[in-house]
């Protein structure tokens, strides 16, 4: 009872911080598109949120909703009235966002402005636009010129500050630079294993206090270390867009069954969790059984895999109940799975809601894909398929 007790009270803080914080959701309709390229024309206004799947996505126009996208190159050189989640390989931001912006890539270039907060994890980015509010960024080396409203919050290799900032800086890195044309209004925190260069004609309101590393902490690259642990969040996040796509029957039938039959779920969990494994292994005694075996074994890493979106959704399903918000099944599902890729990083808790997440969703899918085998319905369309 403690353990759930404490569960529950991490993941509604977690859920309160997303709901308000990261992005204002209200995907009742949303125009989905995918292709090679996708572009909203200069001329071209959309009143609707958007979720762009494609290989290049232009943005020149005008959205008055909130904008999802995943693709290869992103250039947003128009205005979004609502929020940005933005995955590429290169963002190039020139234009205006009226919420927040939040994204990864291997390299980003910042030029427009946001009213709200600019959040980014990549290789290398550029910002010489204004972030309204906040800055949180994690990156191998970061160079801002233009002017953050309020904090600083980062981890980084490099960082360069040569522009104005309203608050406060606080920064775990190994070089950090001040810049000529850098005006600090607060005070400024890092933790590194060496001192801070700063240029004449620097400014810092507050006091610069340095802080020494702990000493069993790597401190080579903590830019690396914060993409590795955002990568597979990022890859698991491109995977829940295309099952929940794909697949938004299974997915909310599976998140279903979570919710109606909890007990039986983590029953049925456990047992194809621990005993799929041992039942593979004795497969490859004989012959005949060895191409079964690995075949088992691979639905069987698939199913722990899928097992955190179906979970994550029927989180982020509950809590929206919850707070009467109708949205988008895509939407939930990023959301869900972003709070659970948090959660099973709590110490000492997090290996705990890890088994948790995948045991409830590995015997909720086992049983609704039995029922509706069971359903004329479904035994009629596997028929006509």
């Amino acid at each position: 009872m403690v353990v759930y007790q404490r569960f529950f009270l991490i993941l509604t803080f977690i859920v309160w911080f997303i709901l308000f914080a990261l992005m204002p959701l209200n995907t009742e309709a949303a125009v989905i598109s995918s292709g090679d390229m996708l572009t909203v024309e200069t001329a071209e206004t959309i009143d609707d949120d958007i979720y762009f799947f494609a290989d290049t996505v232009n943005i020149s126009g005008t959205v008055l909703g909130d904008a999802v996208i995943f693709c290869r190159e992103a250039f947003i050189d128009g205005k979004i009235e609502g929020s940005l989640l933005v995955f590429a390989e290169v963002i190039r931001i020139n234009g205006e966002i009226v919420g927040s912006a939040r994204g990864g890539a291997n390299s980003i270039f910042f030029q427009g402005s946001t009213e709200r907060d600019l959040m980014m994890a990549a290789n290398t980015i550029s910002i010489s636009g204004l972030v309204g509010n906040d800055l949180f960024v994690g990156a191998s080396s970061a160079d801002l010129t233009g002017a953050v409203g309020r904090d600083i919050r980062a981890s980084m290799n490099r960082l360069t500050v040569d522009g104005p900032v309203g608050g406060d800086i606080k920064v775990y890195v190994n070089d950090l630079i001040f810049g000529s044309s850098a005006k600090v209004g607060g005070k400024v925190t890092y933790i590194s294993e060496n001192d801070a260069v700063v240029s004449s004609g620097a400014i810092i309101s507050g006091t610069l206090d340095k802080l020494d590393p702990p000493s069993e902490t790597v401190l080579a690259s903590p830019g690396r270390t914060a993409w590795s642990f955002i990568r597979p969040i990022l890859s698991l996040l491109a995977v829940t867009v295309v099952v929940t796509l794909l697949f938004p029957v299974l997915t909310s039938g599976t998140a279903l069954t979570i919710k109606n039959k909890p007990g039986k779920s983590i029953g049925y969990g456990a047992l194809v969790v621990f005993m799929a494994p041992i039942a593979a292994l004795l497969l490859l005694i004989s012959v005949v059984g060895i191409p079964i075996s690995f075949l088992s074994m691979l639905l069987y890493i698939v199913l722990i895999y899928l097992t955190r979106i179906f979970t994550g959704f029927f989180l982020a399903d509950i809590i929206f109940e919850r707070f009467d918000k109708k949205v988008h099944p895509v939407w939930t599902g990023l959301t869900g799975v972003f709070v659970l890729a948090i959660l099973v990083k709590i110490p000492y808790l997090g290996w705990l809601i890890h088994i948790a997440a995948i045991l409830f969703a590995a015997g909720a899918l086992i049983i609704y894909l039995a029922e509706e085998k069971k359903k004329p319905d479904f035994l009629e369309v596997q028929a006509a398929d």
